[in-house]
């Protein structure tokens, strides 16, 4: 088999993983799966109350406990979603605070960290059509940003494995 061929055949094994809190089998790799976790000395009902909590916490500390203490991870993300006092500088942390959230969801869960190394090196997809910077978008060309957080997750996690 010539080179080029080889490298078709591996590219045409390989699968993409598209994960939303929709979708049964990848459904606990949303943010919104009600994972509870603890960071910062604090209980968290899932990801996104942690994650929603932190975006409103110095500029709407009041809304922020709203979002603590709603019971469902979607109507905390609906919620958000219409207020816009936010920082300005929200866009750069952003992603470093999913990270750490992420992280510590799938170490309190050792069968979510089995999960995502069944997934083997696929490429993780969130299959949001409504969200073009953290998932997919309708073009199923956005930013996939939370996709490219597991799989970075996951290498590291591969990686701690080996030791």
């Amino acid at each position: 088999m010539f080179k080029n061929q080889q490298f078709l055949v591996e590219e045409l094994d390989k699968m993409t993983i598209r994960f939303l809190s929709t979708i049964e089998k990848w459904k606990d790799f949303s943010n919104l799966s009600l994972h509870p976790i603890e960071l910062d000395n604090k209980k968290w009902k899932s990801v996104e109350h942690y994650f929603q909590f932190k975006k409103y916490e110095n500029s709407d500390p009041k809304f922020a406990q709203i979002l603590k203490e709603i019971d469902s991870s979607k109507e905390v993300k609906k919620l958000s979603l219409k207020n816009k006092n936010y920082p300005k500088d929200w866009e750069m942390i952003n992603s470093s605070l999913l990270k750490r959230a992420g992280k510590k969801k799938f170490e309190t869960y050792p069968e979510l960290k089995k999960l995502l190394f069944s997934t083997g090196d696929e490429e993780l997809i969130e299959a949001n059509p409504d969200n073009s910077l953290w998932g997919e978008g309708k073009d199923g060309k956005g930013g996939n940003f939370m996709g490219k957080i597991l799989m970075e997750l996951r290498k590291n996690f591969q990686k701690e494995n080996e030791k």
